[in-house]
C-alpha cells in the first residue's frame, strides 16, 4: 500500500486530509510540525511527502533540507502546502528539490491530482533506471558498443555521486541557516551526515578506479612477504571503530605463518566483504571473520546475518553494477563483488558464495598457500 506522510500543524486541515487520502487506500501518517515529520520519515520512510511551509520549530524548507540530506529520503516525491505561494516561493522551492506546489486551502481533487502525478513520475523514473541497468548488461555482450556503454556506466555512477553531494550540500545548508533550530543531537547528525557521504564518495571513486585498472587489464601484482593474521586484524579494528556499537566483527584464528601476496588486492578484497557484511545486516548483527589453512591453500570467510541473496540472483552476483533484487534503498553501486572476484582472480584464488534470505550470506575466499622460509621479514 502506498505511504503517504502528512506534516501540517494545522490540526482540522491535517485530519481532512487524512481522511480523504485514507479514503482513497493511500496509508496515511500525519505529523503535527517539522521536526515530528522528519522523524516520522525517517522511522518508516513513505512513497511521497505533503509538506505545509509555515510550521513551529522547522518550517517547510528546513524539512526538505532535512530530508535531502538523508541518502535514503532524498528521492522522495515533495508537495509543499502553504496558504500564500508567490513567484519566489515557487522558484525556492524548486530550487530546493520540490516536486509541486498546492495552495491552501486545496480540494480533495487538487491533492489527489498532484499526488497522482507525482506517483507516477516516481515509478516512470524507476522504471526508466531499471530499464538502463538491464541495457547496460546487455551491451556488455557486444564489443563493439563499449564505447556508449561507458558513457552510459559514468551516467550512472554520476547519478550516485550526486546523491551524495546533495546529502553534503543539504546538510550544509541546513546547519547553516537553521542552526539556532537545530538541537545538539541533530546537529551531530547532519555533521555525521557529511563526513558519512564524503567517506561513500572516496570509496566510490577508489573502487571505480581499481575496477578501470581491473578491466584493462593494467593493474600490476606484486607480492610481499605479509603477515596475514596482523593485516586482517588491523582491517577488522578499521571497521569496528567505525561501526561502532551497531555491529559486533570477531576474529576466528587458524592460521599462522606469512604469505606471499598483494597485500592491495587482499585490502580490497577483505574491505569490500566486510564493508558489504555491515551495510546488508540488522543493527546489532554479529559479523565473524575467519582464517584457515592447509598445506596448499588458506581461506577466509566474512559471514553475516543479514538479508541474504535470492537464488535468483547469485549467478550474477559478480558482475558489474549488478545488485541483489532485495537491496532496496541500502546504498551500493554493484562493484564490490566483482572487485573481489577479479582481485581474488588475479591473486590465483577462487570465491565461494553460501547465503539464505533472511539467515545471512558467508563468503569464502581460498588462496594458494606456500609456506615461506624466513618469517622473520614480514610486512604488518
Amino acid at each position: 500500500m502506498t505511504k503517504i506522510l502528512i506534516i501540517e500543524d494545522e490540526y482540522a486541515l491535517r485530519l481532512e486530509m487524512i481522511e480523504w487520502l485514507t479514503f482513497e487506500n493511500y496509508d496515511v501518517v500525519g505529523a503535527a510540525d517539522g521536526v515530528e515529520g522528519v522523524n516520522a520519515a525517517v522511522l518508516d520512510p513513505p512513497d511521497l511527502i505533503v509538506c505545509d511551509i509555515s510550521m513551529p520549530k522547522l518550517d517547510g524548507y528546513g524539512v526538505l533540507l532535512d530530508i535531502q540530506s538523508n541518502s535514503a529520503l532524498q528521492l522522495i516525491p515533495f508537495i509543499f502546502l502553504t496558504a500564500k505561494i508567490t513567484h519566489d516561493d515557487i522558484r525556492k522551492g524548486m530550487q530546493m528539490g520540490a516536486n509541486d506546489y498546492l495552495t491552501k486551502p486545496c480540494s480533495r481533487l487538487e491533492l489527489l491530482e498532484a499526488i497522482r502525478v507525482q506517483l507516477e513520475k516516481k515509478a516512470e523514473y524507476d522504471l526508466d533506471r531499471k530499464n538502463q541497468i538491464s541495457a547496460f548488461k546487455e551491451a556488455l555482450t557486444t564489443e563493439h558498443e563499449q564505447r556508449l556503454l561507458q558513457a552510459k556506466l559514468v551516467a550512472m555512477f554520476s547519478h550516485d555521486f550526486r546523491n551524495q553531494l546533495m546529502v553534503i550540500r543539504s546538510s550544509a545548508l541546513l546547519i547553516h541557516d537553521y542552526a539556532d533550530r537545530l538541537t545538539p543531537e541533530r546537529r551531530a547528525g547532519r555533521l555525521e551526515a557529511i563526513d558519512k557521504s564524503s567517506q561513500v564518495l572516496m570509496e566510490m571513486i577508489e573502487d571505480m578506479l581499481h575496477m578501470a585498472q581491473l578491466d584493462t587489464g593494467s593493474y600490476e601484482v606484486r607480492k610481499e612477504a605479509l603477515n596475514l593474521v596482523q593485516f586482517i586484524s588491523e582491517i577488522i579494528e578499521e571497521f569496528q571503530t567505525t561501526a561502532g556499537k551497531a555491529h559486533q566483527i570477531h576474529f576466528k584464528n587458524k592460521f599462522s605463518g606469512l604469505v606471499m601476496v598483494d597485500s592491495r588486492l587482499l585490502r580490497k578484497i577483505l574491505a569490500n566483504l566486510i564493508s558489504n557484511a555491515i551495510k546488508y545486516s540488522p543493527t546489532s548483527a554479529e559479523i565473524i571473520v575467519r582464517l584457515e589453512k592447509d598445506q596448499k591453500h588458506y581461506w577466509f570467510s566474512v559471514e553475516d546475518h543479514g538479508i541474504g541473496i535470492p537464488e535468483a540472483d547469485m549467478e550474477h552476483l559478480s558482475d558489474t553494477f549488478y545488485r541483489a533484487s532485495n537491496v532496496g534503498n541500502i546504498e551500493g553501486t554493484g562493484l564490490g563483488l566483482a572487485i573481489v572476484q577479479q582481485s581474488a582472480a588475479l591473486l590465483e584464488g577462487t570465491i565461494q558464495i553460501e547465503s539464505k534470505v533472511g539467515v545471512g550470506t558467508t563468503i569464502t575466499v581460498t588462496l594458494p598457500y606456500v609456506a615461506l622460509a624466513n618469517e622473520g621479514n614480514a610486512s604488518p
